[in-house]
């Protein structure tokens, strides 16, 4: 392999992990930024449905308690 064609694979190498790396949300905090805009998503959502709907909230409510406690025990 020629000097060039090394250069040409490090750089394409180096710039897939460094692609690849920031797609996964490495950045410090990263993994705490989106659990907290799906926490607000979540709230502003039962926010809407129990100003419309009241009776669809507490059957959300119910099913949401069953299906966390059926993951917690796996």
């Amino acid at each position: 392999m020629s000097n060039a064609k090394m250069i040409e694979y490090r750089i394409t190498r180096q710039l897939l992990q460094r692609q690849h790396s920031l797609g996964e949300g490495n950045t410090r905090g990263g993994i705490w930024v989106e659990r907290a805009i799906s926490v607000a998503a979540v709230t502003a959502g039962l926010f809407v449905v129990g100003s419309y709907l009241q009776e669809l909230l507490w059957a959300l409510l119910a099913g949401g308690a069953i299906v966390s406690m059926g993951v917690s025990n796996k």
